[in-house]
């Protein structure tokens, strides 16, 4: 081990030697620059080992990375705006919220992947499925190592973890963030070689500003094509070098053309991006207070409103303020897990202001106003079918078109609206399975005539329909989240019947227990009218009769507690 351990000396000596003598015959006139904070006179030349063998092979040596830290950026040449080179006075760092200069040396590049400028809500981190070869490999540890990490692609990059565990990469000196796996290098070269490139275009456009605090982040889409945006943090927005069809931020908002209004879907793809690149400490204690007053008083209207515009139920704000109490005096420290939250957060609160126009003429004050103008009308077949179902499809009709106003769906509703259904649904197949039994125990009677039996049949059709449409129906809204939601809702707009398809569906189990409720009454009267005697016959029609004026009256009661709006919805 002490001649192994001399020969690794010797080496790595004669190794620094070479290189300090070829560092000093450079040409003066050459352009690269050693980080000086780690000549190669001082650099570690031994470093502790692991050694990891495959199934099936020889034990092969992998170094640890050193202990010491990676050359920092601090002695990096950075240009400044008017394109001088010159070294920041002071380290970059991932939590800090500024740095000392305006951009970055970049080298020219030859970058031949095309630019698509793209929101962050397209980076597709949680789509983005990468795999790992289910290969076993024994690892062997190295008596006194106490280094475990994994080494940068490259001195340029750092590598950071997001508190949801994913892996991402980010350059201090440039202020650049990548998803890309960067262990490839040619990936690295590639995404290197783009962001290089995309710096010289905003360089050298008058209209681009890019100032001290400004990011990048850069997606790596294929081998032809990288996204990419710029994000300015004192303005809270994020902007592109080329022009940007805005549509895919505006989801299914309809008339947007104020910048006021377009400010506010800028702003939260910027908290998006702070969500999903975190280490930079974007979080000040203003915007804390400023996510707290939100909170408070979405649940103060919460409260006094049942039509609120609040994204969130009053429970679910109450547990929000909580957690926001408990982060005030915990921005400044170096885990990124609040900022995370606050971001979230924000992020929220600011769509809802973009889908209710917040500050604009007209702005959505309730949750079930439409600021369009309703030209829809209800299709024949639409109002034949909800009187064969005893009004159910209108009934679900009404609950949907508060849900999904102006093609925008209220999530607390949205869930009110889903364990309703359920509840109901729960109940109307017991009392199908209480019919079903009835009519059992009523097809056991000897006497019944023919027309009896053809109704208990229909009435016994029709109460297995409803089980079996029941659990279908609950099986299916289990998985119904509010996204799914959005994609059921967003489909059956775009038919020709709209939404009123998914009202008849959500009543035909109602609908259905009705026809077996009166198909089982009649075959049970014309039991009684064609087997019983004249005081019998009297005595059940007249009590069939009061039971008949009894639902009426139910009914029309019903009907005058329908709201005016509600009222005028219908015509």
């Amino acid at each position: 081990m002490s001649s192994q351990s001399n020969l690794r000396s010797r080496a790595g000596g004669g190794l620094s030697t070479v290189l300090n003598y070829i560092w000093a015959r450079r040409p003066q006139g050459s352009s690269t620059t050693l980080p000086t904070s780690h000549p190669l006179s001082t650099l570690p030349q031994t470093a502790p080992h692991i050694t990891v063998s495959s199934p099936g092979g020889s034990p092969t040596p992998q170094k640890s990375p050193p202990s010491s830290p990676v050359p920092s950026a601090s002695a990096t040449p950075v240009a400044t705006a008017s394109g001088a080179c010159t070294a920041p006075s002071s380290n970059i760092n991932p939590s800090s919220s500024g740095i000392s200069v305006s951009s970055c040396t970049i080298s020219p590049s030859t970058s031949t992947r095309k630019a698509k400028p793209i929101p962050a809500s397209d980076i597709d981190r949680y789509k983005r499925k990468r795999t790992i070869p289910q290969t076993k490999d024994r690892v062997f540890i190295e008596p006194g190592n106490k280094v475990f990490e994994d080494k940068p692609p490259s001195s340029r990059w750092k590598p950071l973890a997001h508190p949801e565990g994913a892996l991402y990469y980010y350059e201090s000196t440039c202020r650049i963030y990548t998803d890309a796996d960067l262990s490839k290098p040619s990936t690295l070269s590639a995404i290197e070689a783009f962001a290089d490139k995309l710096y010289n275009d905003a360089q050298t456009n008058p209209n681009i500003d890019i100032t001290s605090k400004t990011e990048l982040v850069v997606e790596d889409i294929d081998e032809h094509t990288c996204g990419y945006y710029f994000v300015e943090q004192d303005t809270r927005c994020i902007f592109w070098l080329e022009r940007f069809d805005a549509e895919s931020l505006f989801e299914n908002i309809r008339r947007v053309r104020n910048m006021g209004h377009i400010k506010y879907a800028i702003e939260a793809q910027y908290w998006a991006h702070c969500e999903l690149f975190p280490h930079e400490n974007r979080v000040t204690p203003n915007v804390l207070e400023e996510l707290k007053q939100m909170i408070m008083h979405a649940a103060a209207v919460t409260i006094t409103s049942v039509t609120s515009v609040a994204p969130f139920e009053r429970d679910e704000l109450e547990k929000m303020l909580d957690l926001v109490k408990e982060i005030e005096g915990t921005l400044e420290g170096e885990f990124t897990h609040t900022r995370c939250v606050v971001a979230r957060f924000m992020s929220e609160f600011i769509k809802a202001k973009f889908f209710n126009f917040c500050g604009q003429p007209g702005a959505r004050l309730d949750s079930d106003q439409t600021i369009y103008k309703d030209h829809s009308h209800r299709s024949l077949l639409f109002i034949i079918t909800s009187l064969l179902l005893f009004g159910a499809p209108h009934t679900h009709q009404e609950d949907l078109k508060k849900i999904w106003v102006d093609r925008i769906i209220n999530r607390v509703l949205w869930n009110q609206f889903i364990g309703k259904l359920n509840d109901e649904w729960a109940g109307l197949a017991l009392s199908a399975t209480v019919i079903l039994n009835a009519n059992v125990a009523f097809l056991a009677i000897p006497s019944v005539q023919d027309t009896a039996k053809l109704l208990s049949y229909l009435s016994v059709a029709c109460s297995i329909a409803v089980v079996l449409l029941v659990l279908l129906l609950v099986r299916q809204n289990q998985k119904k989240d509010c996204e799914r939601a959005v994609t059921l809702l967003t489909y059956v707009s775009q038919t020709s019947f709209g939404t009123e398809a998914l009202s008849i569906t959500y009543g035909l189990p109602y609908g259905l227990l009705m026809w077996a409720l009166l198909c089982f009454a009649a075959g049970f009267g014309d039991l009684i009218f064609e087997t019983e005697g004249r005081w019998t016959r009297g005595l059940v029609g007249f009590a069939g009769s009061l039971a008949v004026c009894f639902v009426a009256l139910v009914v029309w009661i019903g009907r005058h507690q329908i709201s005016p709006e509600d009222e005028e919805s219908t015509t």
